[in-house]
């Protein structure tokens, strides 16, 4: 096993790791594998000495679709949510969101938050590596929502104002869930009936109304708890 560039450099300089010492190392296919340094530099080399099938990654497919945020609360939103165990995150635009990114904005935007997925995803032991989609249209998410929904794969909106309808009383055992949750603005009316028609289950969290950043992860928490390896 050979690794160089930003991981080498993280083993060698951060961790202060040497010869003789164990790292462990996932490949693309979410296998772990105990390697035993042989050479730490520029470059780190090894020996595996061990290959197991990781553990760490939900039964449950998670995928988060959330509003866009202000400053460092989409930051926060994405190392929970890899945390959680969602395998993709989709930050999405829609008629009440403050944030307005240009192109490259975005695009900067989308390679901030892949590196800060990236590390979540080795402080808590990720076997696979959560996706980080570009910056989507609230049109595309309805797209989405249309293609995804059907008895095996739940998609559910969380909305301020629906009342009755919670995640408890859900009869369903689906394999992969998208959880939608707006931006700091909230949903309108007819954005939440366009999602409705599209196929996804508008939600409630509760009796209090939470901020953008703490409802996606709320969410999420439910989500693995009730039908994934939370708990």
């Amino acid at each position: 096993m050979t690794i160089t560039g930003s991981d080498a450099h993280h083993i060698t300089r951060v961790l202060r790791l040497g010869p003789g010492e164990i790292i462990e190392c996932v490949d693309p296919e979410g296998l772990l594998h105990l390697v035993r340094i042989e050479e730490a530099g520029a470059a780190v080399r090894g020996k595996v000495e061990e290959t197991r099938k990781g553990l760490q990654e939900s039964p449950l497919h998670l995928v988060l679709f959330q509003g866009l945020a202000k400053g460092e609360k989409m930051d926060l939103v994405v190392q929970k949510a890899v945390e959680l165990g969602a395998a993709a995150i989709v930050p999405f635009t829609s008629r009440y969101t403050v944030v307005q990114l240009g192109d490259k904005q975005a695009e900067k935007r989308v390679e901030r938050w892949e590196r800060i997925a990236r590390e979540a995803a080795k402080q808590c032991g990720r076997t696979r590596l959560p996706r980080v989609e570009r910056v989507h249209s609230f049109a595309e998410v309805v797209d989405m929502v249309r293609a995804a929904a059907d008895r095996e794969h739940l998609v559910l909106a969380a909305y301020e104002a629906e009342r009755e309808r919670r995640i408890s009383g859900i009869q369903a055992a689906p394999k992969a869930i998208s959880a939608i949750v707006g931006p700091e603005g909230g949903f309108t009316p007819q954005e939440i009936a366009q999602l409705e028609e599209a196929g996804a289950v508008i939600c409630t969290l509760g009796p209090r109304i939470l901020r953008t950043e703490t409802a996606g992860l709320v969410l999420l928490s439910i989500l693995g708890y009730r039908w994934g390896d939370l708990g």
